[in-house]
This record gives structure tokens, sequence and C-alpha cells, in this order.
């Protein structure tokens, strides 16, 4: 439709000029000495226009001419940025897939010809992560000093890549120095925080860890399980810490009642008095444990048992008329009945401590349950039954050891 119209609309325009020409009858004359010229004035019109059109095409050519080399480099760097950005693309999915080498190779390949600040980092940073996954720690340096070079609204990427590579090297000093440049740049960071933790738990340093755990878990950066394994680990590194049990004591007081409750944080303390002779005190803390649904676990009935040997008269006592509470909630608990049968063995309660074991073995026959019958029937000149024990928990032993 569009030809048609153009069409139409130039043998109109001819039409016109054409009765324009019949119309005009005038001449003009050209004078040049000794020279004398009439033409037509529609001819002169037609030669005017010809000469403008003429002029223009020549002066056209002289400026493509003229601007002819700087149209071919300029042909040429559209042809190397297109290279260059091909070149960042491959290194990215080469990145990806895990092939380093040539992620490294090249994101370097786009480097030579990229001029956008934004993607020379970003092939900059791939080019040094690469280099770090491959160990070659040389030219992961060489490529992060490069980004030096590069403006300021770039750096906080390049001091986040530089925490996370200086941790996994173990570097936490080179670590939080890189994590405080990026927390200078964008303080309140998640991700430069949750690098911080990970650096305060490897140089020990609970309280810190504590603090931004809560800092984390309030900004909704952390979740709550996560949360509770990195202040389980901050709490054992404390426990690690102290040499008496009156410290474990007035720290236990210190520690939030919902983590008191954790079952993995009181297995823990229960290690540390037994190392620290407190045997009491963790059988204490063991039986409070053991009275809570949440609390008790298999690991804390086991511990229990093996504390058996080491309680005062008094404290297996009072253990064993708390167990009837928790035989209530838990009546086929093998394990439970195993620390009970060890604690009533302990305290020479001969008739408890049988009814407790051969319940124990009942339920689940193990070679512990075995092996403390055996020892019960020789404590009472038993040998037959003792004998018969002892062989039961040879035979475990041998089918758990084969």
């Amino acid at each position: 439709m569009k030809f048609v119209l153009w069409i139409t609309g130039l043998f109109a325009l001819a039409v016109l000029v054409g009765l324009a020409s019949t119309l005009n009858t005038g001449y003009a004359i050209l004078f040049l000495p000794p020279y004398r010229l009439e033409v037509s004035f529609n001819l002169l019109i037609v030669a005017v226009i010809l000469l403008i059109v003429v002029a223009h095409l020549v002066l056209r050519l002289i400026g493509l001419a003229t601007g002819l080399p700087e149209e071919v480099r300029r042909f040429q760097r559209q042809k190397k940025l297109k290279a260059a950005r091909h070149a960042l693309r491959e290194a990215g999915i080469a990145f990806f897939e895990g092939r380093f080498q040539r992620a490294e190779r090249e994101a370097v390949r786009a480097l030579a010809d990229e001029s956008a600040p934004e993607n020379k980092a970003l092939a900059l940073l791939m080019a040094a992560r690469s280099a770090a996954a491959m160990q070659d720690l040389e030219k992961r340096d060489g490529y992060l000093a490069q980004l030096d070079a590069l403006p300021e609204r770039l750096q906080l990427a390049r001091h986040m890549l530089d925490a996370e590579l200086k941790l996994e090297a173990k570097d936490t000093l080179g670590a939080l120095s890189a994590i405080e440049r990026a927390r200078a740049i964008s303080p309140n960071l998640t991700n430069a925080l949750k690098l911080e933790l990970k650096v305060r738990l490897l140089q020990k340093q609970p309280e810190a860890v504590l603090a931004l755990t809560e800092k984390l878990l309030k900004a909704e950066a952390l979740e709550p399980d996560r949360a509770r394994r990195y202040r389980l680990a901050a709490y054992t590194q404390q426990l690690d810490g102290f040499a008496q049990g009156q410290e474990i004591r007035d720290w236990l007081r210190r520690v939030p009642e919902v983590e008191r409750q954790n079952p993995v944080l009181v297995g823990r303390i229960v290690e540390r008095l037994i190392v620290l002779g407190e045997a009491d005190y963790a059988a204490t803390l063991i039986a409070g444990a053991l009275g809570d649904d949440e609390q008790a676990t298999p690991e804390l009935a086991r511990e229990l048992g093996q504390l058996a040997e080491h309680l005062s008269a008094e404290k297996r006592l009072e253990l064993l008329k708390e167990a009837e509470g928790w035989l209530k909630q838990r009546p086929r608990d093998h394990l439970l009945l195993l620390a009970l049968g060890r604690l009533a063995l302990a305290q020479q309660l001969w008739g408890k401590a049988q009814s407790y074991l051969e319940a124990s073995a009942s339920i689940e026959p193990t070679l512990c349950a075995h092996a403390e019958l055996s020892r019960l029937f020789t404590a009472i000149d038993k040998p037959e039954l003792a004998e018969r024990h002892y062989q039961q928990s040879l035979e475990l032993a041998l089918q758990q050891g084969c």
C-alpha cells in the first residue's frame, strides 16, 4: 500500500511540474564575456537543483572518505566488544558448571577488550573465584588487586568475595579485615554479618557469636534451627573454658531457659561436669531432662547409667525414687531401664537391679544389659546364670563386630 502511494505521489508531482513548465515561458540570459547564453528559465531551475544535488553527494562522499578510518576503528571496537561480552557469558556458564579453568580463561579474555566497569568487575570476580577453586592463590590475589582500580561502588563485591575466599582458606584475620571493609560500605549487609558469624565461631569468640546470632535472627536473616546450632556451638565453647563446677552453675543461670532445655546442650554440660568430677550435679541435670518428655533422649539415659559408679549413695537413691515417674512416661525405654539397673546394682539393691536389667534385655537384648546381668549374678553368687548372660553378651559382641 505504501509503495502504491509513493508511485501515485510521484506521478502527481510530475504532472504538476509539467503543467508549471508550460505556464512559465520566461528565459534566463547568462553573460560571460565574450559569451552570451540564453536558456529556458525552467531548464535553469532544473540545472540549479541538479547542481545542489551533485554538490551534496560530493560533500557526502568526501565526508565518508574522511571518516572512513574512524568508522573502521569503531567497527573493530564493536567487534572486539561483542567478542568480550560473548567470552563473559561463556565464563559465567563455565563457572556455574564447575569448569573453573575454562571460566578463568574466558574471564581473562573478556577483560582484554571490555570497557564497562561493571563487566570488568564481574570478569575479575569470576576469575578470582575460579583461581581460588583451583588453589592458585597467587592468581587469585592478582585478580582481586585489579579490582582496586575500579570505581568505589564496585568495591563491596570485591571485599565480600575476598572475605569468602579468606574464610575458605581458614585465614580468619584476613577474612575479618575484608568483612570490616565491606561493612564500612554497607553497615547492615546481612551476608557480611553471616560471614562474620562464621569467622567469630572459628576464632572461638562465643560472646560475639551469640550477639551476631541474635542480630541476624531479629533481621530474619537466619533460620531458627540454624540459630540454635550456632548458640549450641557458642555455649559448647564457653563450657570448654570452665575449670570448676561452680562456674558452670553460675553460667547456667545466665543461659535462657529455652536453651537450657536443649537436650544436646544438656549432654554437653554433663560431659564437661564428668570431666570436672561433678558427677552428682551432672546426674541432677540428667534427671531434670529425663523428667521432661521434650528433653529426654536415649543418649541422656545412657549417660546416666555410665555415671552410676561415680555417684554418691544419696544421689543414687534419690534417682531411683524419681525413676517411677520416668517409667510411667516411657515404660519400654530399654536404655532407661538399663540405667536404672546400673544405679540399683551400684547401690547393691540386687532385686531392683535384676528386675530393671531383665526388663531392659527383654525389650531390647543388648550387650550391656547381659553384661550387667552377668556381673549381678556373679555378685550374688549365681555362677550358672552369670555364665549364661556372659555367653549371651559375648554372642552379641561377636554379632556386632563381625
